[in-house]
């Protein structure tokens, strides 16, 4: 096992312990437009694609190395946001693995940053007394009516299907090998990534960034439904919606308390044997105020069997991670585990597993 010094809750439903140290200074909260800049290395280029998940147009933010050819084999990496975040504040990720040699592929999930809503009929079409299934017998109607679209729809699971859909687009772009395949995300979507690589056998490579990997201390079976979210649960099968709730760190947004529900069903410390022998590397900031690393992080590379690394970086709060010293830490950090365990450049003895 490797656990590295760098140089130098989401307190919400889903139970992560806040520090004490959130008393001893001034905690940056979030992250603003000047957080996001970067600047495109020399070569590195960028477009703007549209992928699909469950039929739903969603933004990607592909990057690409210098001298990148659409006839070549380089290795991909999807990367997404945690809780309430878009591609804006990871872009910069992106343009950084690029650099490095990697096609990087920053995405927005269904519902949110640039990607469409969920769609829903605004009156349906539900048809009783039928004698036999007649609407069956054509799949696709093209029709007018009115539609809902929801934004801000906050499911676990859902992204982790976006993740998957968005892998599927990166390995159908030309020059991208598509058996190299790499997973990359921040808080949140820490635990997004142990969940798709657990799910799906094409990705190579996973790394966690300040990473909410839940659940070690939650029941194997299913979470008990009671109460408030029971109501909304039943208010939203007789109904079609649920309540709302506000939420959110940089920007704050309207969610559905169906969320609540699925947080607390949505436990990726018990993914995290299912990724068995692939590569992960987790990057928790030291004073994190959101997440408690020795249950996350900490704990997380206790379980898992593969090539494992543990890089804290000192001194920093959970978005002081995206910005200055600790954001070249970080990215360099990355983009160096890509790169070896994806196989740009000869692994490292330091990759394999060790025991304690």
């Amino acid at each position: 096992m490797k656990r590295v010094t760098a140089g130098l809750s989401l307190c919400l439903s889903f139970g992560l312990a806040v520090s004490s140290f959130a008393q001893d200074k001034k905690i940056k909260t979030g992250l603003t437009a000047e957080d996001w800049a970067y600047k495109l290395a020399e070569g590195v280029t960028s477009k703007e694609v549209t992928y699909f998940s469950d039929g739903v147009a969603c933004y990607g933010k592909i990057f690409f190395p210098k001298g990148f050819s659409s006839t070549g084999k380089i290795p991909g990496v999807v990367l997404g946001q945690g809780w309430a975040g878009t591609h804006f504040s990871i872009e910069k990720y992106g343009a950084r693995f690029a650099e490095r040699g990697l096609v990087a592929m920053a995405i927005d999930y269904r519902g949110w940053g640039s990607s469409d809503g969920f769609i829903s009929q605004a009156q349906p079409s539900v048809t009783r007394g039928d004698p036999e299934p007649v609407r069956d017998d054509k799949r696709f109607a093209a029709t007018k009516a009115d539609v809902v679209l929801k934004r801000t729809r906050l499911i676990p699971m859902k992204q982790v299907e976006d993740y998957r859909s968005a892998i599927s687009y990166l390995q159908g772009e030309p020059g991208v090998d598509p058996e190299r395949i790499g997973v990359w995300g921040s808080s949140f979507a820490g635990g997004n990534v142990i969940v798709v690589a657990a799910l799906d056998s094409r990705v190579k490579a996973i790394v966690g960034q300040v990473p909410a990997i839940s659940g070690k201390n939650s029941p194997t079976g299913p979470i008990p439904l009671r109460g408030r979210l029971l109501e909304d649960a039943i208010k939203r099968a007789r109904t079609g919606q649920g309540a709302e709730y506000e939420t959110g760190f940089s920007v704050r947004r309207m969610v559905d308390v169906e969320t609540q529900q699925t947080v607390a069903e949505y436990r990726p410390f018990h993914y995290l044997k299912a990724v068995g022998d692939r590569p992960v590397l987790l990057i928790p900031a030291e004073k994190d105020e959101l997440i408690n690393n020795k249950d996350n992080a900490y704990a997380a590379l206790d379980v898992l069997t593969g090539p494992k690394k543990l890089i804290e970086v000192p001194g920093i709060t959970h978005f002081e991670m995206y910005i200055g010293q600790a954001f070249e830490i970080s990215s360099n950090a990355a983009a160096g585990w890509f790169r070896e365990h994806l196989g740009v450049e000869p692994k490292s003895e330091t990759a394999r597993p060790a025991s304690r």
